[in-house]
This record gives structure tokens, sequence and C-alpha cells, in this order.
């Protein structure tokens, strides 16, 4: 039929200048094309932006303002940022910081705000201090000692002291704080039959060495959770291994075997945070008892949320709870209260009972 072309193409032959008029019409096509791409893909990466922060991935330097904007998202997952206190704290600081010129002016406001977010237990670090406590080089021995164990007629006592940062690697410092206690525990089992955890003026700082450097004494399976308002996080151990919801965050380089007898859990009031969290992994567990004095009271969780320029809010975001479900936030109250010159008797008349 005249005019269909449904089932052949035409054949009538084609100018020169009907080929360029085509060439032109398929090169708009194509840039019409590869501008839509670009433009899906700009969208893209802005549409993704908040989660790419969630990775320190930024598609540009945030102003001083929007800094302060997103270190305020972070502090939604404060323990004490209910929704109406967070809506107050938020309209408050961003008033603060709507005239400044640098990160560092808005320094001060967001301190300020995690504290009211987080409570007492949070704290704001600078770029420097942030790098001194949480940086993959954190923890040198200039910083930390490592833990001491001795033993004397069948008892042996681990002393754990505070460990900030510790970095990471089997080079680490906390690698080497773990080791160094489950290396002993390994030769001290023959010849103990009782061990003493003792955690007087642990201030706190990283708790899975901590954790890990006792795992011989503690049962396995769930030693404590973490509460926070929507979720709980499950803290367990499997031989040598610590873990956090499931996750692995430390372990000793040569685990050793589990090992028997009762154990005495020592506190006093500068026993704090981390160091909280060890005593309350040992509640619960048969044959553990607590002496000493209660213990400071920051018996809760923190997690540290970086800024684009490396300071850090270590925002308080879970409330410690042992493997019976009794929930801290307060200072631990021993089971017997004395005094440090009563402590060794207090701890041997115990163990007297145990057999």
């Amino acid at each position: 039929m005249p005019g269909d072309t449904s089932t052949h193409p035409s054949t009538t032959p084609r100018t020169p200048e009907d080929r360029r008029r085509r060439r032109r019409r398929a090169g708009i096509i194509v840039g019409v094309a590869l501008v839509g791409v670009a433009a899906l893909g700009v969208g893209g990466i802005v549409a993704a932006a908040p989660l790419l922060r969630t990775y320190g991935i930024y598609v540009a330097p945030p102003s001083p303002q929007q800094y302060a904007e997103y270190a305020l998202d972070d502090m939604r997952h404060g323990l004490e940022a209910t929704p109406s206190r967070y809506d107050d704290v938020r309209a408050e600081t961003l008033s603060e910081v709507a005239n400044a010129t640098d990160y560092a002016d808005t320094y001060d406001a967001l301190a300020t705000a995690a504290t009211e977010l987080g409570g007492p237990h949070t704290t704001f670090a600078d770029p420097a201090k942030a790098a001194e406590m949480f940086g993959p080089s954190s923890g040198s021995t200039s910083a930390n000692q490592l833990p001491t164990v001795s033993s004397a007629d069948g008892v042996t006592t681990i002393r754990l002291p505070t460990l900030i940062g510790g970095g990471t690697g089997s080079d680490s410092f906390g690698q080497k704080y773990i080791d160094t206690v489950v290396s002993a525990i390994g030769t001290a089992a023959p010849t103990t039959s009782a061990w003493v955890v003792d955690l007087r003026d642990n201030h706190g700082g990283n708790v899975w060495p901590m954790l890990a450097a006792v795992a011989p004494l503690l049962d396995d399976g769930t030693v404590e959770t973490f509460e926070s308002v929507d979720a709980s996080t499950v803290i367990s151990v499997d031989g040598g291994a610590v873990s956090s919801g499931g996750t692995q965050q430390s372990e000793a380089s040569a685990p050793q075997p589990k090992v028997d007898g009762p154990v005495a859990v020592v506190v006093n009031g500068m026993t704090g945070s981390s160091a909280e969290a060890v005593a309350i992994a040992f509640i619960g567990q048969a044959n553990v008892r607590v002496f000493g004095q209660p213990s400071y009271g920051f018996s809760t969780a923190n997690q540290p949320f970086r800024l684009y320029d490396g300071a850090v809010v270590n925002l308080t975001v879970a409330v410690d709870a042992d493997r019976t479900g009794k929930r801290y936030g307060v200072p631990i109250e021993p089971d017997e209260t004395v005094d440090d010159d009563q402590l060794d008797a207090a701890i041997g008349a115990w163990l007297a009972t145990r057999g």
C-alpha cells in the first residue's frame, strides 16, 4: 500500500545534507541522554549524602552551621534525647552557632548539647584530643599501663588498669593488654584455686580488651547487655572472644581454656565507666562476689561519633544491665562494703566458705 513502511523500510536514496541532519539529531539525542545520566548521578549522590556521612564520606565540606547540624543529627541517639528535649536543644544550639565562621567556633555549643542529650558521661573531644583518645595509635605506654597478675597461697589477683584507646592490630597496646593477662592466667591456673579481679581506680576507657583479658574467668554466653532507648545489645563471650551484638570486638592472640574457682571482684569509688561494665559482666555468674566500695556510677555505654574535622562526640547511648536483667546507670553496690585495710580479710573469709 502506498506510504506503508511497516514491513519494509524506505529505499529512497539520502542526500549528503540528509545524512548531516541525521548525525546532528543523533548527537543531540546522545547529549541529552548524557545530561540526564549526569543529573541522575548528582541527584543520587545528594540523596545518598546522609548515608555517606555515616561512613565519613562528605559530598562537599560542610559549613560550620551544617557541621553543627550533622553533629546534632548524631546526638539523636543520646540516652537523654527524648523528642521534646532534643528539639529544644537542637534549636538552641543552632541559634548559638548561627554566626560561626569555622568549626572551632561550634565546639563549646556542641559540647553543651552533647552533655544535655547524652548525660554526664558524654564527652566532646576536639580533633587533637580525639586523635589521642580514638586514633589508631592511641593508647601508648606513656598513656597506659599494662595489667599485673600475681599469685599467693592459691589465689591469683588480676589488676586491670584504665585503658585509653589501645589502638588496633596484633602489635597494638590493646592486644598486649589482653595477652598479658590471658597468658598469665594460663600459667597460674594449675596452682590457682580462686581469683581476684581488682578494678580499683580503673577509670574505664576501652572495654573490649578489658573483657577479653578476663574472658577465661567468664562463662560463655551473654555476660551483660547495653540497653538503649529502643534496642538491647547483647555482650557475649565465646571462649576467648568478646562480641557485641554478634560482632567480635576482641580476642586473645592465644586463647586459654576456661578456669575454675570462685571469683572476687573488687571496686571502689574510682571504678568507672568501662571498668564498671567489666564488674557487671561478672554479676549474676555463679561463685562470684563483689567487694569494696560503691563504684563511680558511670555504668553506661558510650558510642563515639566522628565529625568532619576529626572531632568526636563520645555519646552515652545505653545503660549497662547485668545478665539477670538488672539495669545500672548508678553506682555498683558491693556485696560486701569494706575498706581497703579490711579487703584481704573479707575476701579470705568468703573464700574459706567456698571449699
